[in-house]
């Protein structure tokens, strides 16, 4: 297999993700509402200036949907009306899990707790039914705000069983910090990472895409149908013991790659790499008679370890 020209693309811009990300976070936009600050109960107004009145609003767009406390924001969206969930997170921590709906009252709940001073207050919306969960209203940088922010902020979603069980699509979009996400079933999964850690487990899933610029990615669970990753770099393990995806695509610039499949899986693997390793046990063992897998990947460098799972 030879390395088409939309293969170079996808490595060359996974590639500069980094740097994209570093270049968004230098320069300071249209301005956030800060937790803790004269516009918000009890606080001191960041470097953003009036334009935050702006910003804030436009995330409380939902009345009744938001509550606010010194220590940060909750935010509540009816199930019923939620068939997919995007997280859009820039630092500090994050956890995903699925509780008993006479936990949650029937409601995705969203959490963010701000630790050791200010910080810019998330924003949650629902439409057309995908719940968007965002770090902070607006698309600037930030660096330029930086000398107003003295907070972290950590970040919980809290997801009904009768939805965590059936959810079309889950999103999730991390330029740092340390994610967890728990017992999930969608239909599709899209995970796209700059840098940090993001840990997932109990995952059924049909359908993912991959998107690592670094840090390190662990999933673990079912993914049926197909799997697409593009890898910059970092670490990478997704361990799917019981059951093989059909197919499984990507390329790879550099770092550390670990597929688990079960141990009777039907693998056809085709990789081209320019430089690097590429361990394929499953040839030491001969065709199971589980299900196939077709494993198509383009490697400029790194260590691609596909393996039965323990």
């Amino acid at each position: 297999m030879k390395l088409a020209t939309s293969t170079w693309v996808k490595i060359a811009l996974i590639g500069l993700l980094c740097l994209g990300v570093c270049g968004w976070l230098g320069g300071c936009g249209r301005g956030v509402w800060f937790a803790s600050s004269p516009l918000w109960p009890g606080g001191v107004l960041g470097c953003a200036g009036i334009n935050a009145v702006d910003g804030a609003l436009s995330g409380l767009a939902q009345p009744g949907n938001y509550e606010t406390t010194t220590e940060g924001t909750r935010f509540e969206a009816d199930a019923s009306e939620v068939s997919a969930i995007e997280v859009n997170w820039l630092a500090g921590s994050g956890q995903v899990r699925v509780a008993p709906d006479s936990e949650t009252g029937g409601k995705v709940i969203v959490e963010e707790t701000v630790r050791g001073g200010s910080c810019p207050v998330m924003v949650c919306e629902v439409e057309d039914g995908t719940l968007s969960v965002s770090y902070m209203e607006g698309h600037g940088g930030l660096s330029g705000c930086s000398q107003s922010w003295f907070g972290q902020k950590d970040l919980t979603v809290t997801v009904p069983a009768s939805l965590g069980e059936k959810l079309e699509l889950f999103g999730l979009e991390a330029a740092s910090g340390r994610y967890t996400v728990e017992n999930l079933n969608c239909g599709e999964l899209e995970l796209g990472v700059a840098s940090g850690e993001v840990d997932m487990t109990g995952l059924a899933a049909k359908r993912a895409e991959l998107s690592v610029a670094s840090g390190r990615v662990h999933v673990q669970g079912a993914i049926t149908e197909n799997i697409g990753l593009d890898q910059a770099s970092g670490d990478v393990s997704l361990s799917l013991p019981d059951a093989a995806p059909a197919e499984v695509t990507g390329s790879m610039a550099s770092g550390s790659l670990t597929l688990e499949l079960p141990a009777d899986t039907q693998l056809a693997a085709e990789v081209d790499k320019t430089s690097g390793n590429f361990n394929n046990e499953f040839a030491n063992q001969g065709n199971g008679n589980g299900k196939p897998c077709s494993l198509s990947f383009a490697m400029i460098s790194g260590a691609f370890t596909v393996r039965p799972a323990a």
